[in-house]
């Protein structure tokens, strides 16, 4: 196993059944390169300072799947926007911010993720994100 997929698993699995999902996670974002994908998100997190942020955008990342069970594939600039928020954002805290998170990523029809890809790609304005994350869930 590579020094860079090592270190992310060991910061992103909170237990041995998280490996698989992270294998899956690397795989579907790695676009045959998972390595390089570990690294940036790695690096993503290291531009935080909530140790948990990178953690838990991992955890509802790896469980986003469609009907048939495959992860969806956000962009890099809608991971990286998920991180960044849920590290910096001040108006919800942070149990509030993983709710929002799992919220924008509980539907998988197309116009959702396309919805869902936007949101998180614009996270500089994510404090702003209950009010996207309501009518986001009343799209559905």
């Amino acid at each position: 196993m590579d020094a860079v997929r090592d270190e992310f698993f060991r910061r992103y699995a909170t237990s041995p059944i998280h490996v698989p999902r992270l294998e899956r996670l690397l795989a579907a974002f790695g676009a045959g390169q998972p390595d390089v994908f570990a690294a940036t998100f790695i690096g993503w997190d290291r531009e935080c300072s909530d140790a948990e942020a990178a953690r838990i955008v991992t955890e509802l990342l790896a469980v986003f799947v469609d009907e048939k069970g495959a992860l969806v594939r956000l962009s890099d600039d809608a991971v990286r926007g998920a991180v960044r928020w849920m590290a910096g954002s001040t108006a919800l805290p942070s149990a509030e911010r993983a709710r929002a998170l799992r919220t924008l990523l509980s539907s998988t029809t197309p116009d959702a993720v396309r919805q869902t890809t936007r949101i998180l790609e614009t996270a500089a304005a994510m404090d702003d994100a209950a009010a996207l994350v309501a009518d986001h869930s009343g799209a559905r």
